[in-house]
């Protein structure tokens, strides 16, 4: 909105601050609580206030640390998530939470071997921590060490049987170890725990659903995961994919683009909605959908591949990476989007090679390879074994802040 300044401009913009810092209160102690309901960057700043008061018994300021960290995590900050969960341990040695927040974190970097450290140091301070053993149960999901997640996700759940997270984790973990029956029956279990969690278990079912064949049944899920919360990205996203695989090209898009809308700068939906327009036949749209994509990191190759700008020998060699959870990751993805790029070009062949080393080596929590095995299928060469996950890397909306 445009304002129309006159002579006394300073004035104007005084009165205006004025209203404004009246309008909004200044956080107070009690809203530094580390939970969803207030508003986090508020939450921030009101755990800075008391952090700066260096008051209270070292365990009292690594809890108020411990808080300060939640909220940072919650708003995609991982640095000074980190930096305060070290605080707090420094402050507290003993903070079970605190060693399981850092967990949280290393997953997301894709580091899961020193997030399962994390986690187990967590276990050793508090052995009863459900969240604890949800996260090292994803960690091991990260790994493809189904068996040990499995285990966790279990013991989680025997210590809270209530806990809608755990039944989910273990939903995970079922369908990676391809029961898909199981996995749903937790999934039930945790909608009936947790309502107010429906969007998310929904998108979960709908990916079950996915790895499954059954691409009616995982649309169904995603739109009651949409209707259930109209921001939930994952539900326009992954359900842009199932309607892209049963040929329902028009709603694949306007998924996408609403998926896009949600989560401007998330660098998949783009590269997703090109692969659709291009069956459409339609003019692409890739170059001003990534206006606000970080071109910087991964997967830039890929999108600049599908500009025209890398070949799919310069995309490969570019998914190298120190991080070997990262390389294997990015690898993956490297291979089966040349295979849709190959596809495009009409080289089936190069495409069905692509998508034959997805199936092979992409990681089971990578929504890459079950989309591999889908084209497989419909390419009449086999249907491989796919394998779901979220959408590939982290947005704020995978984001579960532990207490």
């Amino acid at each position: 909105m445009r304002f129309q300044l006159f002579c006394n401009t300073a004035l104007v913009v005084t009165l205006m601050l004025a209203a404004g810092a009246e309008a909004q209160p200044a956080p107070q102690p009690q809203d530094c609580t580390g939970k969803a309901g207030v508003d986090w960057n508020k939450q921030i700043k009101a755990c800075t206030a008391v952090i700066e008061t260096a008051q209270g018994s070292p365990q009292d300021r690594a809890a108020i640390y411990k808080k300060r960290a939640t909220a940072y995590y919650a708003v995609g900050d991982d640095d000074h998530a980190m930096a305060d969960d070290d605080a707090a341990i420094r402050l507290d040695p003993n903070m079970a939470a605190a060693y399981s927040s850092r967990g949280d974190i290393y997953m997301d970097r894709e580091d899961p071997d020193r997030a399962i450290a994390e986690f187990d140091a967590a276990l050793q301070h508090d052995a009863k921590l459900v969240a604890a053993y949800t996260g090292r149960s994803a960690a091991y999901d990260q790994k493809g060490d189904f068996d040990r997640a499995l285990a966790d996700a279990n013991a989680a759940i025997g210590l809270d049987a209530k806990s809608a997270s755990a039944y989910e984790t273990r939903g995970k973990a079922y369908v990676y170890k391809g029961d898909i029956k199981r996995a749903l029956a937790d999934y039930d279990q945790a909608m009936r725990i947790d309502p107010k969690e429906a969007a998310e278990i929904y998108n979960l079912q709908g990916l079950a659903y996915m790895e499954k064949g059954d691409l009616a049944r995982a649309v169904t899920a995603f739109s009651e995961s949409a209707r259930s919360d109209p921001q939930e990205f994952d539900a326009y996203f992954n359900r842009g994919r199932a309607n892209l695989y049963a040929g329902a090209l028009p709603k694949a898009i306007e998924d996408y683009k609403q998926a896009a809308t949600i989560t401007p700068g998330y660098p998949y939906t783009p590269l997703w909605l090109d692969i659709a327009e291009a069956r459409s036949k339609m003019p692409s749209t890739l170059q001003q959908a990534i206006a606000k994509v970080d071109m910087t990191k991964w997967p830039a190759p890929v999108i600049r591949m599908y500009l025209g700008q890398m070949k799919p020998a310069a995309v490969l060699a570019a998914a190298d990476d120190p991080n070997a959870a990262k390389k294997i990751g990015q690898v993956c993805e490297a291979n089966f989007y040349s295979g849709e790029w190959a596809l495009r070009q009409g080289a089936k062949d190069d495409a069905v090679r692509q998508f034959r080393v997805a199936v092979s080596d992409c990681p089971k929590t990578l929504i890459e390879r079950n989309a591999a095995a889908i084209e497989l299928k419909a390419l009449g060469v086999g249907t491989g074994s796919g394998g779901i996950g979220k959408a590939s890397g982290n947005t704020s909306e995978d984001r579960v802040p532990h207490d």
